[in-house]
């Protein structure tokens, strides 16, 4: 008999189910054979533990499952189920609102005051522009538009001058999209502080082509910046 064949006699041997010969074989074997001695010794402890089962415990037909716990189980699987679908939901809520606000002001307060690029330069899917100032303000600004699939992504870098114009809180401001046709969209709000540069990022479905100008106005439709492009 190889040692392969020993491998599963070490449980029976435990229990006492091993036919004589078989037995004495099994436990020549033990002599040189560490694997199936530490078997046996892993084992050692199971006859103890059985004796703890009584008879009726055997054999005794099981308790049936309780009616009620199906149902259970479905009312959970659906619960987790709509849980799933309400974070899902306000996952895709939530960058559906990132696209649609299209707008983020990044402030660096400790930056000093610098005027935007005033440079203009245009390559294949970019443009740079430094807007004019259609009334005496305190900003300065330069935008640039780069061409996406689903549109115009619209960054504008304004500075501002430190003036007794500004109230607490900041100065809103907000960035128009006008197209060929004249039709404005307003893509981005924002408050001026003093002596802060800001930069606000905007989105316009239209393409940069179909785009017009660009231009910075208060919130009651006074234009203090333009660009035509």
């Amino acid at each position: 008999m190889t040692t392969d064949d020993f491998a599963l006699y070490d449980a029976a041997y435990v229990l006492g189910a091993l036919p004589q010969a078989d037995r004495r074989e099994f436990e020549d074997h033990l002599k040189f054979c560490a694997a199936c001695a530490t078997s046996v010794s892993e084992l050692a402890g199971l006859p103890g533990l059985m004796s703890k089962v009584s008879i009726e415990q055997l054999t005794n037909e099981p308790e049936p499952v309780p009616e009620t716990l199906l149902p259970s189980l479905a009312r959970a699987v659906r619960r987790e189920r709509a849980r799933r679908r309400l974070v899902v939901g306000a996952a895709a809520c939530a960058a559906a609102c990132l696209i649609a606000a299209s707008t983020v002001a990044i402030s660096r307060p400790d930056t000093p005051t610098r005027a935007p690029v005033t440079s203009s330069a245009s390559r294949s899917g970019t443009s740079n522009l430094a807007l004019t100032a259609v009334v005496p303000s305190p900003i300065t600004a330069s935008t640039r538009l780069v061409d996406m699939g689903w549109g115009t992504q619209i960054d504008l870098t304004c500075a501002y001058r430190a003036t007794s114009l500004y109230a607490a809180g900041g100065v809103p401001y907000a960035m128009i999209v006008i197209d060929r046709h004249g039709t404005t969209e307003q893509v981005a709000t924002w408050k001026a502080l003093p002596n802060r540069t800001i930069t606000v990022m905007g989105a316009s479905s239209r393409a940069r082509k179909d785009i017009a100008a660009v231009e910075i106005r208060t919130l009651d439709g006074q234009t203090i910046l333009r660009r035509s492009i």
